[in-house]
């Protein structure tokens, strides 16, 4: 692809969960009123040599994670209401709480079923017609503040923020941990 500004269009935002959850196929979360902001956070550590003091002679790369940041304006409720709870590790019911130190993946491979036990990891893909080059985030979820939700008169413009890792149930990988794991693609959910 040559150099040229680029314009993303309009993106529809889409989840999906696990496959006994109401998100369990592709479904359409909504549009922003805005931009949607994608910003990865890579991790570094420095290596440290006395003999060079304060000043790192080299840098490891400890992986990274991807936050997510976008406002609904024309969305749907229940579908934001579900990835509530998914986010919650599988809250029993809107606005009710699991148990403390539930865990997100459950050490399922993603979309697992089992209710309270399954992977509540979502699906977050951001498909746009215009440019096609769409996102997806495979295990990702609505971290804190998960919402800020203005009740009024006015319109209801949902601010979301999402966090995406790279979560796996096999953390060995053949020796080689993350290699070659993947955070985000261009492959939307089916």
């Amino acid at each position: 692809m040559a150099r040229d500004f680029f314009v993303n269009g309009q993106t529809m935002v889409w989840v999906k969960g696990r496959s006994d959850s109401s998100i369990a196929n592709l479904s359409e979360l909504g549009l922003s009123s805005d931009q949607i902001r994608i910003t990865p956070v890579f991790r570094h550590r420095d290596i440290n040599v006395n003999a060079w003091g304060d000043a790192p002679p080299e840098i490891q790369f400890m992986l990274a994670e991807v936050r997510i940041s976008l406002t609904l304006i024309h969305f749907d409720p229940d579908i934001l209401e579900t990835c509530l709870m998914e986010s919650m590790a599988g809250a029993p019911s809107f606005g009710a709480l699991p148990a403390a130190g539930a865990r997100m993946g459950n050490n399922l491979p993603r979309f697992s079923p089992g209710g309270a036990n399954g992977n509540h990891f979502i699906g977050l893909n951001l498909s746009s017609v215009v440019e096609g080059r769409p996102w997806r985030f495979l295990t990702a979820y609505l971290t804190s503040p998960p919402v800020d939700i203005p009740l009024g008169t006015d319109r209801t413009a949902i601010v979301t923020n999402w966090r995406a890792i790279h979560f796996d149930t096999d953390l060995w990988n053949a020796g080689l941990g993350s290699y070659g794991k993947f955070i985000w693609d261009r492959t939307l959910d089916t």
